[in-house]
């Protein structure tokens, strides 16, 4: 990547920001919710913490070798055949990733605002869009996100004020009453839904990003700022509704909404303050993409056109989540546990053995 196109490494941050972000709604909230249950407030602050470890092993992964991609330095440290098979794996993950993120997408806009609509037509108009930001070089999505970074923090801003008046302490008492052992479970899904997709951003080599001796010091920042997001969304969702209520919305985070008073000012003010959630998911989705593009470039070894990528892509993740996800009742049943080992696996034992090659290529 010349100059011209490289990143800042607040843009990488902001990058950070929308991955752990993108499945608070409908995924990560329920495991809050129905794993971790009155104590659910407390799963991301215990994933956050739990959540250094694989943080640990993504700034390791990522200051190796800074000049490589994922992709080059898993077929550095394995060789060219062991290498292309762990590449091919690490690619239909993340296909199989974006496909439950696309289905979510689906479902929330299907549900809360286009019920009427096809899910094809819905899945069409954003295919367009994902398409087009594939099309397009990484800084051209960075720049995307810088604004949308911006008005997701106005907006998540309005609902953390716009909040206060309705909380109550007392929904979220007894304290720990079955013990830790639940917020700890719902704690390791925080890091199976929030933390792991950040070994996405691997495909983009350390060197072409600038200032990059800043780079441990954002990535950190974002982590904790995010986490911390994600906290006061949950605390606020149980102290407002109560556990009992909670479990009984599909979305209760985007219900919430609706208790900021607006004076009768705005009609359907929730509607607006969650398009925060649909830019988290258009932009991991967009960042999967392009990871998606840049390892399917690699293994193939051939030069494809971006376009021909990008609509192979969405076609396969638009079949793959309906096969998947035949109705609701069995997708949120997978998503709250089945899909938590399935990243576990996936998305932590691979880069941990390839984190661990590394050391012993270090002592070699």
């Amino acid at each position: 990547m010349n100059k011209v196109n490289k990143i800042t490494c607040f843009e990488y941050g902001i990058l950070i920001y929308f991955l752990i972000r993108s499945m608070s709604l409908g995924i990560s909230m329920d495991s809050y919710i129905h794993i971790g249950g009155v104590d659910g407030y407390l799963s991301p602050l215990i994933g956050m913490i739990i959540g250094f470890i694989p943080l640990y092993i993504f700034l390791k992964l990522l200051n190796y070798k800074p000049e490589l991609n994922i992709f080059e330095k898993i077929d550095y440290l394995f060789g060219k055949k062991l290498g292309k098979i762990m590449n091919i794996i690490i690619c239909f993950t993340i296909i199989f990733l974006v496909s439950v993120v696309f289905w979510n997408l689906l479902n929330f806009i299907g549900s809360q605002y286009l019920y009427r609509t096809s899910t094809l037509y819905v899945a069409i108009i954003f295919g367009i869009c994902f398409i087009y930001t594939c099309t397009k070089s990484l800084n051209v999505l960075t720049r995307t996100s810088n604004i949308l970074f911006y008005i997701s923090i106005i907006i998540f801003l309005i609902c953390t004020f716009g909040l206060i008046g309705n909380s109550k302490i007392t929904n979220l008492l007894p304290f720990l009453e079955n013990g830790i052992k639940n917020p700890l479970l719902s704690g390791l899904a925080h890091v199976a839904y929030s933390i792991l997709p950040l070994y996405i951003l691997l495909f983009i080599p350390k060197a072409d990003i600038n200032n990059n001796e800043k780079l441990n010091k954002t990535i950190i920042f974002f982590y904790l700022f995010t986490n911390i997001g994600k906290f006061i969304v949950i605390f606020y969702v149980i102290s407002v509704f109560g556990i009992d209520l909670a479990t009984i919305y599909e979305f209760p985070d985007f219900v919430l909404l609706r208790r900021i008073a607006t004076t009768g000012f705005f009609q359907r003010f929730e509607s607006i303050l969650a398009t925060q959630w649909i830019f988290d998911l258009f932009m991991m989705i967009s960042i999967c993409f392009n990871f998606i593009k840049y390892s399917f470039k690699h293994i193939t070894k051939f030069k494809y056109d971006n376009l021909f990528i990008s609509i192979l892509i969405i076609i396969i993740c638009f079949i793959s989540s309906n096969y998947i996800f035949k109705n609701n009742t069995t997708g949120d049943s997978f998503l709250l546990y089945k899909f938590p080992y399935i990243m576990l696996i996936m998305l932590f034992i691979l880069p941990l053995i390839v984190f661990i090659r590394t050391r012993c290529k270090k002592n070699t």
